[in-house]
C-alpha cells in the first residue's frame, strides 16, 4: 500500500540585503533537492514581485541541482512549481 501524502510546499523568500539573487536560489533549491528522494514531488512558492525571473531561469537552476520542473501556476501573487527530483 503506497502512503498518500500531501506535496511539501518550501515557501522561498526573497533577501533584504543587495546579494546576488541567482546566488541565493541556487544555494537554495540545493540544500532542498538533498533532502528529496528521486522521483519525489515538492512544491516551491516565490513571491511573484520579488522572482520575476522568465520560467526558463527557474528550469535552468532546478536542472542543476537535480531537479525538473513539472509545472506552474501561480495563485495570490505566488508563483507556484511543482517540481521532482531526479
Amino acid at each position: 500500500m503506497v502512503e498518500d501524502r500531501p506535496m511539501r510546499r518550501i515557501v522561498v523568500r526573497a533577501l533584504t540585503c543587495s546579494a546576488d539573487i541567482i546566488t541565493f536560489l541556487k544555494g537554495t533549491l540545493r540544500i532542498h533537492a538533498e533532502e528529496l528522494q528521486p522521483g519525489e514531488p515538492v512544491e516551491f512558492a516565490f513571491d511573484a514581485s520579488r522572482f520575476p525571473f522568465a520560467i526558463a531561469i527557474f528550469e535552468s537552476l532546478l536542472a542543476g541541482v537535480g531537479m525538473k520542473l513539472l509545472s506552474t501556476r501561480e495563485e495570490d501573487g505566488m508563483r507556484l512549481f511543482k517540481v521532482e527530483k531526479l
